[in-house]
């Protein structure tokens, strides 16, 4: 190899370990879909369709759907399927976490709640 073209795999590679960290930063929305898990008061507990359970935290201005009807946050019960669309957050701590902007329900399966 030449002494260039390590000089240009090393400058991509501290590139790439430097803008990492960029794409994890607070401020974006992050999507999660899975299941719920658990419901308590401003705290909903999503296991995502990897197996990794995420807790967000919902407020007054958390929508809650099913299709394009708002629903109330009782509705999110466990075993509800939901698609969660959060914003990255640090709390009065600096502790990092999860609020959510939207959750949306699956559509129910169940044909009596269809007529």
């Amino acid at each position: 190899m030449t002494n260039r073209f390590v000089g240009i795999l090393f400058a991509s590679a501290v590139l790439a370990l430097v803008a990492a960290p960029a794409f994890a930063h607070e401020g974006h929305d992050h999507k999660v879909m899975g299941t719920v898990s658990m419901m308590h008061d401003t705290h909903l507990e999503v296991k995502g369709t990897d197996g990794k359970t995420t807790t967000f935290t919902l407020d007054a201005n958390t929508k809650v759907l099913r299709g394009t009807t708002m629903v109330k946050k009782e509705d999110l019960t466990a075993g509800t399927r939901v698609v969660v669309t959060a914003e990255e957050m640090k709390d009065k701590s600096g502790k990092a976490m999860m609020m959510a902007k939207e959750v949306r329900l699956g559509e129910t399966t169940d044909s009596s709640a269809k007529k």
